[in-house]
C-alpha cells in the first residue's frame, strides 16, 4: 500500500490538469501510470485523476502535473503562481511541448520538476521515488528528466481494455526533416517509429468495444508509414488501413488531421489507399509556402512544383486537397507573400480545394527561434479574411498573429530562457 499523505490519513494522489491542448498526451500518460501500477512498477493504490481545474482540497500529500504548449504559458503561469502560494502547497511537475523546448524557464517559473521529451518512462519512475519518499520532496524529485531511449511505439496498443480514454491512434513518433518552424524533431527525434498494424489493430477492437469506432490516425507524415519507398509505405499504409476496418473502425481518419501529409510523398498508389479504408473525404497536405525561396529558408526539402503535384493528385483521386498555408515566415518579403496568395487562388479554382491558413509562431525549440514573424501588410491581412469568408478557408491565423506576439514579449519578460 502506498504511503499515507502528510497529516490527513489519505493516500497520495496525482492530479493531471486538463486544457485545451492536451487531453491526448494526458490519456497516454494516465496510461503508462496505469500501466506501470499493473506490472508493480509503482503503488497500485495511488489515485490518478484528471480535472479541469485545481481540486479544492490540495495539500503537499499531492502531485500536480501539467502537460502544456507555449500558447498556454500564460494561463499556466498563474495557475501555478496560485498553486504555489498554498499554505502547504503539492509537488508541481511539468512536461509537453513548451517544458520540453524550455525546461530550465520552466523551473525558473516555479516547477519542482520537468520532463524533457517523451516521459511513458520517466514519469512512472519518478512517480514510484516520490510515493516512496515519506516527505515527498526527496533529491530524486526535482530537476530536469530526460529518458534515456526512445519510447517503443509498437510495444503496446494505444489503448487497452481497461481504458478509461482513448487517444488517437498513434501510428507513428518523430520526424526525419528539420523545418525551421517545426518543434517535432526536437520532441520526439528526427528517426521515425512506427507502431506496426497488428498493435495497432488491437487498441482499435479496444476503444469499438468502448464505442469508439472514429478513429484518427495521429503521424507527423501518413505517407512515410512504415518507412521506405511510396511502394513500400502503400503496401504498410494498406495493411494498416484494413486491419483497422477489419478491427471496427467504422470512420478512419488517414491523411488528414492529424495525420497530414508531406507533398513529395503523395502519389496516386498512396491516394488509392486512403479512398479505400479512410473515410476522410479530404487529405490535409503541407504545402506552407508559394515561394520555393521560403520554402528554402523553412528547410521544407520540397519545391512549389511537388506541391502543385500533389494537389493536382489529390484532386483528380476525387478527395479535396486541404492545402496548409504558412505566411509571415522570417525573412519572407512581400513578393514571396503575393505567391502564396496566387497559390491560394490557385487551389480555390479547383472544385474542391480548400486551405488552411496559419501566421509563423515563434516557439522555442524549433529551429527558426527566437526570429520574429515578418509584419503581413493590410492588403494581406484583408485578402486572408476575404479567403476565410469564402468558406473554402478556415484556420487561426489571426490568432497567430496575437500569440506571435505574445510569446515574444514572454522571452522579454524572462518567461522563457531558451534560447531568447
Amino acid at each position: 500500500m502506498p504511503d499515507e499523505r502528510l497529516g490527513t490519513g489519505r493516500p497520495p494522489r496525482i492530479v493531471l490538469l486538463r486544457g485545451p491542448r492536451n487531453r491526448n498526451s494526458l490519456a497516454v500518460l494516465h496510461r503508462a501510470l496505469r500501466r506501470a501500477a499493473d506490472r508493480g512498477e509503482i503503488p497500485g493504490g495511488l489515485e490518478v485523476v484528471l480535472v479541469d481545474a485545481p481540486p479544492p482540497d490540495l495539500d503537499d500529500g499531492d502531485l500536480v502535473g501539467f502537460s502544456f504548449t507555449t500558447v498556454d504559458l500564460d494561463d499556466v503561469a498563474a495557475r501555478l503562481a496560485t498553486l504555489r502560494a498554498l499554505p502547504r502547497r503539492p509537488l508541481l511537475i511539468a512536461g509537453g511541448a513548451h517544458p520540453s523546448a524550455d525546461p530550465e524557464g520552466c523551473l525558473a517559473l516555479g516547477f519542482d520538476a520537468v520532463f524533457v521529451g517523451e516521459a511513458e518512462a520517466t514519469l512512472p519512475a519518478f512517480v514510484a521515488r516520490w510515493a516512496a519518499d515519506p516527505g515527498r520532496r526527496g533529491p530524486d524529485t526535482a530537476g530536469i528528466f530526460t529518458p534515456d531511449a526512445p519510447f517503443d511505439l509498437d510495444a503496446e496498443p494505444h489503448a487497452d481494455a481497461d481504458s478509461p480514454e482513448f487517444p488517437f491512434l498513434e501510428i507513428s513518433r518523430g520526424c526525419p526533416h528539420a523545418c525551421a518552424f517545426c518543434a517535432v524533431p526536437a520532441l520526439f527525434g528526427r528517426r521515425m517509429r512506427f507502431r506496426s498494424p497488428e498493435v495497432a489493430a488491437a487498441g482499435v477492437a479496444h476503444a469499438v468495444a468502448r464505442g469508439h469506432r472514429r478513429i484518427r490516425c495521429l503521424t507527423t507524415d501518413a505517407f512515410s508509414y512504415g518507412g521506405g519507398p511510396p511502394e513500400k509505405v502503400a503496401a504498410a499504409l494498406d495493411r494498416l488501413g484494413a486491419m483497422c476496418v477489419a478491427a471496427g473502425a467504422s470512420y478512419l481518419m488517414l491523411g488528414s488531421f492529424p495525420s497530414e501529409v508531406r507533398p513529395e510523398r503523395v502519389t496516386t498508389a498512396l491516394l488509392e489507399v486512403v479512398s479505400r479504408h479512410g473515410a476522410n473525404p479530404t487529405v490535409v497536405v503541407g504545402v506552407q509556402s508559394g515561394s520555393d525561396a521560403v520554402l528554402g529558408t523553412m528547410r521544407r526539402g520540397h519545391t512549389v512544383e511537388d506541391a502543385a503535384r500533389a494537389v493536382t493528385r489529390i484532386h483528380d483521386a476525387g478527395l479535396s486537397p486541404h492545402v496548409d498555408l504558412l505566411f509571415g515566415f522570417p525573412g519572407e518579403t512581400a513578393a514571396d507573400r503575393l505567391a502564396t496568395l496566387e497559390f491560394s487562388d490557385w487551389v480555390l479554382s479547383l472544385p474542391r480545394g480548400r486551405l488552411h491558413l496559419h501566421v509563423y509562431l515563434p516557439l522555442p525549440g524549433t529551429p527558426a527561434w527566437p526570429a520574429p514573424p515578418e509584419a503581413l501588410e493590410p492588403a494581406v491581412v484583408a485578402r486572408l479574411r476575404a479567403l476565410v469568408a469564402t468558406g473554402r478557408a478556415d484556420g487561426y491565423w489571426d490568432h497567430h498573429v496575437v500569440q506571435g506576439r505574445r510569446i515574444l514579449a514572454q522571452a522579454k519578460a524572462g518567461l522563457i530562457r531558451r534560447g531568447a
